[in-house]
Parts: structure tokens; sequence; C-alpha cells
């Protein structure tokens, strides 16, 4: 596919010309979604922060959108250490390929060319197309607006849109914490920008952040539970 054409494409999300936040957080949810390389997908989501973060300026006042910015590098901080400290994305020292497969800590690869691809992977392109697809779609008519949010940001709605969508699509392509909570993450990002233009309370503000750093405490805590529940079942 050629550049131009890639542009063509992009151009079909209505608005999102006119805010170059709205591009980062497309490109930044895409990835996360597609959970590739879990360092890309972290580095995703510190950069889809920073730019809601932006976006959040729109509706609230721009010292409370550097609370969620804030917020949303403490959860990052969280689920880097974790990360590093099961070790992710390396096989788990001590195990044989029988006991991987046992464990179904690899997923079935089929041959594209030179390269391979896992099913697991295929699947979250799959599932990642469809959902732009869709919500291209939804962005394409012009009497779509989500109620509460003022007409005078149409943006808003696609960025919105587009947060939540991709979000469900890695929360859901996932059955291991990490990448399914970085889509977590992602969605939840899309729900406190639309709760942003009903709400703007400093109470709300502080319930959303409280929130988001326990789900990333449960996260990190269901992660090492999990590499911890692999070393049981072998060591039986």
């Amino acid at each position: 596919m050629s550049i131009p054409t890639i542009f063509d494409w992009l151009e079909r999300f209505e608005h999102l010309r006119g805010s170059p936040a709205v591009l980062i957080v497309l490109v930044t949810a895409t990835l996360i979604a597609l959970f590739w390389d879990w360092r890309l997908a972290l580095l995703a989501l510190i950069v889809q922060y920073l730019a809601a973060g932006l976006l959040f300026t729109d509706l609230l006042d721009p010292r409370l959108s550097i609370i969620k910015i804030l917020v949303g590098m403490f959860v990052c901080l969280i689920l880097y250490m974790t990360a590093r400290q099961i070790n992710y994305g390396r096989t788990p020292y001590g195990f044989t390929t029988e006991e991987m497969a046992r464990l179904e800590m690899t997923s079935k690869r089929y041959p594209i060319g030179r390269w391979t691809i896992s099913r697991d992977f295929a699947l979250r392109i799959i599932a990642t197309v469809l959902a732009l697809l869709l919500i291209v779609g939804i962005t394409r008519l012009s009497t779509f607006r989500l109620p509460g949010v003022p007409d005078e940001l149409p943006h808003i709605n696609t960025a919105i849109l587009i947060l939540m969508g991709l979000g469900l699509v890695g929360l859901a392509a996932s059955r291991d914490p990490l990448p399914a909570g970085m889509g977590l993450f992602t969605f939840l990002t899309g729900f406190e920008l639309y709760y942003a233009a009903l709400d703007q309370s400093i109470a709300m503000l502080v319930a959303l952040a409280a929130l988001n750093l326990a789900v990333a405490l449960a996260i990190a805590y269901l992660a090492q539970a999990r590499r911890a529940a692999w070393y049981a079942l072998i060591d039986d």
C-alpha cells in the first residue's frame, strides 16, 4: 500500500486532519490492540496518555488535564515494573517445549512468505481492521454525535470511538493480564474522555484516578499470579 493511499484512508475519519491528537490516538490505540511487542505497546500507551491529555484540555481545566497525564504515567510505570519482574515476553527459565504447549504459552504459527505469524496475532489483526472499518463507518455519518459532547468539538467524538472501540479489541483478544490490561486502559481513557464532557467535578476526577491506579495494581497482581501458577503446575 503506497503512502498516499494510507493517508487517503486515514482522511476517512471525520475531523482527523483537524486534530493531530486524534491521529496520535488512532496510531497508539492500533499498536496497543495489535500488541506485537510489549515494549512498543507500553510506549504507545505512554504517548496515548499524552495525546489524550491534549484532548482533555478541550473539556477540562488544563490543570486537571495534567492530573490525567500524571495518573497515566503512574499506570505505565506499574505495568513496566510488572513486565520486568516477570520477564514478560521471554520463555520462563527451565520450561521445555512440551511444557509450554501444555500450558498454552505458545500460539500456533502460520507461514506467510519468508515470515511466520502466530494465530493470536492474526486474530488481533482481523479484529482491529474490523473495528477500524466500523469506526470509519460511524464517523462518516454526519448526524452521529455522542450525547453530551459539545457540537463544536466533533473530534472528541472520533477520539472516544477510537479509544473505546480499539480498547475493547485489545481487552477481548487476549487472556494474558498485561496485553488485556493495556486494552482496558485504552478503553478507560475513552470512557473518561466521554465522561469529562458530562461531569467536570473534582470528586469524579479523583474517583477515576483511584480506579485507574487500582486497576493497574490488580493487573500487576494477576500477571505475577499467572506466572507463579505456571511454575506451580510444572512442579506438580
